[in-house]
């Protein structure tokens, strides 16, 4: 990869290659993409318990709609890059949203659990796909002089779209209609998705085919690795418990189906400026705003199981988690591109399916808590992992701040 302005002293993040090829459009346009990849992926969060009830499974059980979905898209992360070699990321990229479709529709109509899950597993095998491409891009899509920061951040926003809008509408449609209901809109919405992206999605031929020596790109950087502890240890500790949010709502606090969707719709809406604190805060110090993202679960695990039972402390309580979790994936890719500029491309795929195998593992260990313990042995359990990831930031990670220099951590070539 080309260096560019090596003279320069301003931060790293400032800018972007002035040679992008993107738009806004075509940034949007992914940034929708992944807005209804995540609905689909943590719908389930929100009709869990109609799901339960109505294919007769428990709640724990249930989990497993959140659950394989997250090992399939660990597996198809790393490994679909490699498998396409020098496929135009353009077409991968409809591909896998038209997968995301089929998958809903599936989902819709599935007779019983085991065609559920089916559905569910081709759904992971999109997401693991997407965001293995999608992230690694977002410099690329971006218009030319774009902070990379904040073209990653505007990819996210997606994301915390999803909980603000996807989540709490499915769950209020769920209740009205039915939680099949839910899933029949989002592969509707998935439809104009992808009609979006063949209009708008340049052509993004990757500047060179990804082999599988390459995937451990980022594990071979040890400023990457020690980024990947802190995000392992909140990641598990936020994935377990966010999995069985309502069930907690309804179980433990005994709150009625209105006051979860607000409570849900609270949670995003939180997410939106905990979003814009980490595209900002990033650019400062991404090791800071980690800390501070730490500091803001510990006090909501510590926290819920004695004050959101009741409605005011459940307000603030949820507000203060979808902050924290709108912070939490952005710093996660901010500290890569800062950190491993040239490994980000090719070592991003292996990235993902990390994250995925988070969610997939959180969702089974919250699932196994719920069903034998509680939720509140749940929450002060996850306690422990951003005590650790806490002291990580302060020990392996100590001194660790922005670069100064810029370097290019996005190719433009073709």
């Amino acid at each position: 990869m080309n260096m560019m302005q090596p003279q320069d002293t301003r931060p790293q993040n400032l800018e972007t290659p002035p040679s992008s090829q993107g738009s806004w459009v075509a940034l949007l346009t992914v940034a929708i993409t992944a807005f209804a990849l995540v609905t689909s992926e943590f719908l389930p969060i929100g009709v869990i318990n109609n799901i339960s009830a109505d294919l007769n499974v428990s709640v724990g059980t249930a989990g497993l709609v959140i659950t394989l979905p997250g090992i399939m898209a660990a597996l198809a992360a790393p490994l679909l890059p490699v498998l396409v070699k020098n496929l135009d990321r353009r077409y991968l990229l409809l591909a896998l949203a038209a997968t995301m479709v089929v998958a809903n529709a599936v989902t819709a109509i599935a007779p019983n659990f085991e065609i559920l899950l089916l559905s569910r597993f081709i759904l992971g095998f999109a997401i693991g796909g997407f965001w293995a491409t999608a992230i690694a891009l977002s410099g690329r899509l971006a218009p030319a002089h774009l902070p990379i920061a904040k073209a990653t951040a505007t990819v996210m926003a997606g994301v915390t779209l999803a909980t603000v809008l996807g989540v709490p509408i499915g769950t209020w449609l769920s209740n009205a209609y039915g939680w099949r209901t839910s899933f029949a809109i989002t592969s509707i919405i998935g439809f104009f998705v992808v009609a979006l992206g063949v209009k708008f999605i340049p052509n993004l031929k990757p500047e060179s085919a990804i082999h599988f020596r390459d995937l451990p790109a980022l594990l071979r950087i040890n400023k990457a690795r020690q980024g990947l502890i802190i995000i392992l240890l909140i990641g598990l500790a936020h994935f377990s418990s966010y999995s069985y949010l309502t069930p907690f709502f309804k179980n433990s606090a005994g709150f009625d189906n209105t006051t979860i969707s607000s409570l849900l719709l609270l949670f995003g809406i939180a997410g939106i400026f905990g979003n814009a604190f980490a595209g900002y805060s990033g650019n400062l110090n991404v090791r800071y705003t980690f800390a501070f993202v730490a500091i803001c679960f510990a006090i909501v695990f510590f926290g819920f199981p004695l004050f959101a039972i009741h409605i005011s402390g459940a307000f603030i309580l949820t507000a203060l988690w979808g902050f924290a979790f709108g912070a939490f994936p952005t710093t996660a890719n901010i500290w890569m591109f800062l950190h491993a500029p040239h490994a980000v491309e090719k070592g991003m795929p292996l990235f993902v399916g990390f994250f995925q195998v988070m969610i997939a593992t959180g969702a089974l260990i919250g699932g196994y808590v719920v069903d034998h313990f509680n939720a509140n042995i749940l929450l002060y359990s996850v306690l422990s992992f951003i005590i650790l990831a806490f002291i990580s930031i302060f020990t392996l990670s100590r001194g660790l701040n922005n670069p100064k220099a810029e370097l290019n951590p996005v190719s433009c070539k073709n």
